[in-house]
């Protein structure tokens, strides 16, 4: 029985079956952990559709009217997708601290112009961005691929008919074979990709494109096999089953999209291909039921309105969601998805004064309505950039005056503040951006990648020569190392690779990243400064890091070892080493403590909960000839307690215990102070 309207029960089937995967992954992960692949169905679907529709246009007129096309996309799916972007915009101004205003607008602006994949992407390579919380909008990503698709694939379609009529082929055969070339061109990219690079894998648009295509080429098949008896009945069955395991087998440990999206692809491909078939076993009775046809009519305002309320609501009541608020938050988008498909989907789609004129009229509305959506949230960055300035300027100013920063912390270990400073700074809203000016792509190497880079500091003309190596928490010193060089005639060359500590111990390293670039940069930056001419060295890293021994057992000698032995490296051919004791840990809680705190000062960890991670520098500097040891952890503690603000300045600014460049800089007399063995065995 088919379903009415025209609409395949099939496909509606499928969509019901898409959506809900992802709201109740989204909701219960642990109970549906492979829902993710929903996303993965919709694609197949919209491949399908989409290229049947393309197909049928190019058999009727010879070609495709792409302004028309495009128009009718746009009034399908733009207007909920805005109204929900802008209503999440409002939700984030309203309740959401502002600590995160700046990352959660950035993903709303990305969202509303259909780039935000391309924006996770660049995020998950990044390890600092790798950390922040989940944007309201951040499910638009998939959204963006799809849009990415509409305009991208026509054109396919439309070259291949192009190149079909030069060559006097059929147009069929010719759009085909670009597809199957575009389609194997993608599977490959996205298994390769998976496997060097998974963050960014997940997100980009060419790893997602044979998704797409799948359904494609399914569209070339002119008929289904519905009328095939029970091996239509079949070949359902056995996709909806793929289906469901993927669902229930798959998880966060699944290399995805990689080769094990072939299993929940073919199952989309296996019902659409078996379509609905009027044997008494096959699934079109199930098809066809009430709820499951009205979830699938609705499937689409459903994926848009579930996700931002699961992010946004534990702001506003204070906690992790339940069960019973989970329950509420799926009654709630169903009934806002209805909505928006009777009041905003539907009328937008039909309006005669839009249907019924000419593409451009679309395309107009389209430029305003995007202008109108970005409002809150390019007006809610602007704020957080203007916080920034402001705080940049107040630290400027009071940067060396008494009690400000590192200076607070007085002899007795009791804090004083600043009179003339009663805000902090920098502005919680903005102290993730207060980088040193090293996090550039000049300087750094992110954990994954590969190579050596190198960025001087300090005096480009100074008659030493000093080499900088390290982490992310060697990258945090650079800023007050860089005005101590400049003091002493000193010309630093910084090595900077995320999460690689510099030791010779690395391969020994237990460490989620990719252990390989680690190695081989160490390798390499090691023999630059034996052979670079350098007089110095100046490291640190993160405390933390694991190291096994060769049984591969945790090993605090091999560690302490590890680096030992590359500091005796450059004691041996007459470098004196620097090496800078990591900073204290401050957990989340402590920082977002400032943010809802009426005695921000007061917030804070213990000291024991402050320096509870592995830390090797104290035993490995001990007794080591040509050695200077900084440890400037009374700068950030008391004898017992270490705040999250000293001295009306925020010291994290980050869940990774990275300090504020502010911070850093209010460090410099008592950095400079300690180096002093050092900067006596520099010269100069």
């Amino acid at each position: 029985m088919k379903a009415a309207r025209g609409v395949r029960g099939d496909i509606q089937a499928l969509r019901a079956f898409a959506v809900m995967a992802v709201v109740l992954y989204h909701l219960w992960p642990a109970q549906v952990p492979g829902g993710y692949i929903g996303v993965d169905a919709f694609f197949v679907i919209s491949g399908f559709l989409i290229t049947s529709h393309l197909l049928r246009e190019v058999d009727r007129t010879g070609k495709v009217d792409l302004p028309q096309f495009w128009a009718r996309r746009v009034r399908r799916l733009l207007p909920a997708s805005m109204l929900v972007a802008v209503v999440s915009a409002v939700a984030v101004l309203l309740v959401v601290p502002r600590e995160l205003w700046q990352t959660f607008l950035q993903d709303t602006i990305a969202a509303i112009v259909y780039v935000l994949n391309w924006a996770l992407a660049a995020q998950a390579v990044d390890y600092l961005a790798a950390e922040s919380a989940a944007s309201p909008v951040q499910h638009y990503w998939s959204l963006s691929v799809e849009e990415q698709f509409y305009l991208v694939w026509p054109l396919l379609i439309v070259g291949a008919t192009w190149l079909a009529v030069r060559t006097g082929r059929s147009r069929r055969s010719a759009v085909f074979g670009v597809l199957v070339v575009v389609t194997v061109a993608s599977l490959v990219y996205g298994i390769v990709l998976t496997f060097t690079d998974p963050a960014a894998a997940y997100f980009v648009t060419p790893t997602r494109a044979w998704q797409f295509g799948a359904g494609a080429l399914l569209a070339f098949v002119s008929t289904t096999l519905a009328n095939r008896g029970g091996l239509s009945a079949i070949v359902s069955w056995t996709g909806m089953a793929a289906l469901v395991v993927s669902v229930f087998a798959y998880g966060s440990a699944t290399p995805f999209p990689g080769y094990a999206a072939l299993l929940p692809v073919a199952g989309v491909l296996l019902v659409v291909a078996a379509g609905e078939s009027n044997h008494p076993l096959a699934p079109t009775r199930l098809y066809n039921l009430a709820p499951v046809r009205w979830l699938g009519d609705n499937s689409y305002s459903i994926y848009l309105w579930h996700w931002p309320p699961i992010v946004i609501l534990p702001y506003v009541i204070g906690h992790d969601l339940g069960w019973r608020t989970k329950l509420a938050i799926l009654a709630a988008t169903l009934v806002l998805a209805w909505l928006t498909k009777l009041y905003v989907e539907d009328p937008v789609r039909r309006a005669p004064a839009l249907a019924g004129r000419r593409p451009r009229v679309t395309y107009a509305v389209l430029v305003g309505a995007t202008v109108v959506a970005l409002v809150a949230p390019v007006a809610g960055v602007q704020v957080i950039n203007a916080q920034e300035r402001e705080s940049q300027q107040i630290a400027n100013e009071a940067i060396g005056t008494d009690c400000f920063g590192a200076a607070a912390i007085q002899a007795d270990g009791t804090l004083c503040a600043p009179d003339s400073i009663t805000e902090i700074v920098p502005e919680p809203a903005v102290a993730e951006d207060d980088l040193p000016p090293v996090y550039t792509d000049e300087c750094r190497v992110q954990p994954e990648g590969e190579g050596v880079r190198e960025c001087v500091l300090g005096d480009p003309e100074g008659d030493r020569s000093i080499a900088m190596v390290g982490d992310s928490h060697l990258a945090q010193w650079t800023t007050p190392m860089s005005e101590i060089a400049k003091a002493n005639g000193w010309r630093i060359t910084l090595f900077f690779k995320g999460a690689c500590p510099f030791t010779a111990a690395v391969g020994n390293l237990d460490s989620t990243f990719d252990e390989t670039t680690c190695i081989a940069w160490n390798a390499e930056v090691t023999d630059r400064i034996l052979t670079g001419g350098y007089d110095a060295v100046v490291t640190s890293a993160r405390a933390g890091y694991t190291f096994d021994d060769a049984s591969g057992k945790k090993d605090r000698g091999t560690a302490v070892g590890g680096f030992r032995d590359r500091w005796a490296e450059f004691t041996a051919a007459g470098l004196p080493v620097a090496v800078l004791a990591d900073t204290p840990r401050m957990p989340d809680e402590a920082r977002e403590c400032v943010t809802t705190s009426s005695d921000p000062a007061a917030c804070g960890v213990e000291r024991a909960e402050a320096f509870s991670l592995p830390e090797y520098f104290h035993a490995a500097a001990r007794d080591m000839d040509g050695v200077t040891l900084v440890d400037l952890s009374d700068r950030f503690c008391t004898e017992e307690h270490c705040p999250a603000v000293v001295g009306s300045v925020f010291v994290y600014r980050d869940g990774s215990s990275h300090v504020t460049d502010t911070f850093a800089r209010t460090l410099q007399p008592w950095l400079e102070e300690r180096l002093r063995p050092f900067t006596t065995a520099v010269g100069g």
